[in-house]
């Protein structure tokens, strides 16, 4: 089975100096083959910017 997930990966400051942060949508394996396999994620190459606040709160 896949399922997808926002991983944060870093804190950037807009031009008006607030923090947002970059995220990187992965593919997340929840079973596999073998019990190592099982939660293996793969980074897409889809990215967004979050206001740090909106991930705080």
């Amino acid at each position: 089975m896949e399922a997808e997930a926002w991983e944060s990966i870093d804190v950037i400051h807009n031009t008006k100096g607030e923090p947002h942060v970059l995220q990187q949508k992965v593919t997340v394996y929840t079973a596999g083959v073998t019990e190592e396999s099982s939660g293996y994620t793969k980074p897409t190459m889809e990215h967004r910017l979050v206001p740090l606040a909106d991930i705080t709160q």
